[in-house]
């Protein structure tokens, strides 16, 4: 409790001062023109978010509170390019019709990322039990981020686009009751442009990372990852480019990275009230080596530095009622980077409350949620978001047929979705068909998608 109370009251520090004085910022000049610290950030943030995923399964292992995690798969086929699609072919009211577009290069990539989920902690490896007496766990798992544009505190935008997509594998042992320690290898690509300088970046990274993951008390967590990198960064103009325009076709970088964090989770006695604090601190340093330009000069080395926390904070009250259980809930999530080049400080709040219920005769349930987010250089995001499901079992031994309908409504967008899965009973797997509607305010813009998986439990 005094570790998760002494990160709480360092974040709220951060939050409501200016930026700490540990942080270099040096302003970049030129060299403040290549945006390597906010690639860095959301870089260093995609492959931590896949470490920590790993870690708190971890956790429910030691727990031996089994859960279930599948792979869902990509088929890929009749990839169609966007530029050859109208448009206006999902806007309101041109009767232009409807395009499919199936997932082909980098945006294949980025979709199989974030269904690569291999992971004996979670039951989901060949072969692997996910027993609390196997001490071995082997995992792979993939991730995908946008990267963020930030504006400098001069004023300068880079005009950042692109995103950035890893894949981490490791394996670890429990070497103590209560002690995890592992390594990690993993490979990253970052495919962005700098619309400021009219540049496209391609950056290839490959990691290693030793990490711990302790059991301290019955509430308390705490895990932990240092991470040695290099990467090759190649760039280009977009276009002819202006004569001007000075870059260096190739570089490399080294990165080291390092990462403390905790989970908390207190239950009150005799109350049926839980409280959840998790929060992790991150520090990245990316050193890019000097390089030839093309008009033959040397661009000279350049540092990236970035330190991010983020905390979750939750709180659920339990009540029972015969068959029917109401959950309310409140919390609050609260990210916050630091970094150099003058990009300074950003983050993001978000407050959210509401409740959930569940008639369990019937396998019903709904919930409902209100948010408020606010985020740098953003516009404040608030709304509603609701959802019903029902499970029902079928007849034969044909499994489970579950159907749900969901609704997320904003300042800024709707957005209304249902689908149904079906669980295939003896056979280990299930089948899931998902459609989703977005409609946005601003410009009458509609966009619609499906999905079909099938997964396969090991």
């Amino acid at each position: 409790m005094i570790a998760s109370v002494c990160m709480a009251s360092t974040a709220l520090y951060l939050h409501r001062s200016g930026i700490a004085e540990f942080v270099p910022l040096a302003l970049a000049g030129n060299s403040g023109a290549r945006p390597d610290t906010p690639i860095l950030r959301s870089e260093t943030l995609n492959r931590a978010n896949n470490r920590r995923r790993h870690m708190n399964r971890l956790y429910d292992k030691m727990d031996e509170d089994l859960y279930d995690s599948t792979l869902g798969p990509l088929m890929l086929d009749d990839s169609i390019p966007a530029e050859a699609q109208p448009a206006t072919a999902l806007e309101l009211g041109t009767g232009d019709e409807t395009t499919l577009e199936a997932f082909g290069g980098r945006a294949a990539l980025r979709s199989l990322a974030q269904k690569i989920d291999f992971d004996s902690a979670a039951g989901t490896f060949p072969t692997q039990s996910r027993s609390a007496s196997v001490p071995l766990s082997i995992w792979v798992v993939g991730n995908q981020a946008d990267i963020e544009n930030r504006i400098a505190g001069t004023g300068y935008d880079p005009g950042l686009s692109g995103d950035t997509v890893s894949i981490d594998s490791g394996v670890d042992y429990l070497v103590a009751d209560g002690l995890v320690l592992g390594l990690g290898v993993g490979w990253g690509s970052t495919a962005g442009e700098a619309g400021a300088r009219q540049l496209e970046y391609r950056e290839s990274n490959l990691a290693v990372s030793p990490y711990f993951v302790a059991r301290m008390t019955d509430w308390l967590n705490l895990r932990g990852s240092v991470s040695f990198g290099e990467s090759t960064i190649s760039q280009s103009a977009i276009g002819t480019g202006p004569d001007t325009l000075r870059y260096a076709e190739a570089l490399e970088s080294t990165t080291i990275s390092n990462s403390i964090g905790f989970g908390s989770e207190y239950e009150f006695g005799s109350l049926p009230l839980t409280v959840q604090l998790d929060g992790d601190m991150i520090t990245a340093r990316e050193n890019v080596k000097s390089a030839r330009a093309t008009d033959g000069s040397m661009i000279p080395e350049n540092t990236a530095y970035t330190q991010l926390f983020d905390a979750v904070a939750e709180a659920r009250y339990r009540i029972s009622m015969g068959n029917h259980r109401i959950i309310p809930f409140a919390g609050q999530e609260e990210t916050i980077a630091m970094m150099n080049q003058d990009y300074g400080r950003s983050g993001s709040t978000r407050y959210f409350a509401g409740s959930e219920y569940i008639y369990e005769p019937m396998n019903f349930g709904m919930s409902i949620q209100g948010f408020r987010e606010r985020a740098t250089d953003s516009e404040m995001l608030e709304g509603i978001r609701s959802e019903f499901s029902m499970t029902e079992e079928l007849p034969r031994g044909y499994g489970t047929l579950s159907p749900y309908i969901n609704t997320e409504s904003t300042n800024i967008y709707l957005e209304t979705g249902g689908g149904m899965t079906h669980e295939w009973g003896k056979f280990p797997g299930q089948v899931s068909f998902e459609m989703r509607r977005k409609f946005t305010y601003e410009i009458q813009h509609s966009d619609y998608s499906g999905l079909v998986t099938v997964d396969f439990k090991f």
